[in-house]
């Protein structure tokens, strides 16, 4: 899936399979922008780590990018467990990157203590995002005894919703709903350009008709594309909804919502399994 512009002095990720931890799915959609816009190989997603660690028993993964801050269990006892080699199809020395939209001091430091490759706090560009994953994945360091990272003291997930971003300046945001069970609780982050933001599960619209759905930036939606979550304006007011076949006025109609910044929003897409009656 070809994800917008490529990145100047960008890095290549071509042979690297990701994994992006996260409850929130405007993270884990800003995560996986940036590293296929840095031809990653392949991105996986999990919405928890209990879905994470089944996917690390399955498939050989290069990389993790999580959130810390998630319930029941954050990231930071993911890495533990990676640290520790309870995983015994995954290698302790995994490079590991902490994307969040809120940092905490004890979370910072515990995931110091627990050899993090990599710390990135939103909101950043994806260019710096990128070369945070770079550097983390070329980052040399030296693996402890596992019972130094047992010994580093549990941080609790924060239940506290971030605050809202404030008033934004540039052009409308666009806003999409997330139509997978069980990601609720509304994100709010503020991107490269504008800000997006995320809300609760939504109810599906025919998704069990739908194959091949997947997030492409605004600019790069192709004619005919089914649309495969709604659609919002900054006010919140329903633009378009899931099931909307994409025709080229309506392309053209959201670019104009979003100023003009078609390669820095991104829209979730797919095609009918079977044609609608």
């Amino acid at each position: 899936m070809s994800v917008g512009a490529p990145l100047q002095n960008e890095l290549d990720f071509s042979k690297i399979v990701f994994l992006v931890v996260d409850d929130k799915p405007f993270y884990r959609d800003m995560a996986h922008t940036a590293v296929m816009r840095a031809k990653a190989k392949d991105v996986k997603h999990a919405a928890s780590v209990e879905t994470a660690l089944q996917l690390l028993n399955r498939a050989a993964i290069d990389c993790i990018i999580i959130d810390w801050d998630m319930a029941p269990e954050g990231g930071l006892e993911l890495l533990r467990k990676i640290r520790t080699k309870a995983l015994p199809k995954t290698s302790a020395r995994l490079p590991v990157v902490i994307l969040t939209g809120k940092a905490d001091s004890g979370a910072v430091k515990a995931a110091k203590a627990l050899d993090v490759n990599g710390f990135a706090v939103a909101p950043l560009s994806l260019e710096k995002l990128v070369k945070t994953i770079g550097s983390a994945i070329n980052r040399t360091w030296t693996l402890q005894d596992a019972k130094v990272y047992a010994a580093v003291p549990a941080v609790t997930p924060s239940l506290v919703e971030p605050e809202k971003p404030k008033g934004a300046g540039g052009p409308a945001r666009v806003v999409h709903k997330n139509e997978h069970a069980g990601e609720g609780a509304n994100a709010h982050a503020r991107a490269s350009h504008g800000t997006v933001a995320t809300a609760a599960a939504a109810k599906h619209f025919r998704e069990a008709e739908l194959k091949n759905v997947h997030m492409v930036l605004l600019n790069e939606v192709k004619a005919g594309a089914i649309l495969a979550r709604d659609l919002h304006d900054k006010a919140g007011q329903l633009l378009l909804k899931s099931g909307t076949e994409l025709k080229p006025t309506l392309i053209s109609r959201l670019n104009n919502v979003a100023g003009g910044h078609g390669e820095s929003y991104h829209v979730w897409v797919g095609e009918w399994d079977q044609p609608a009656p």
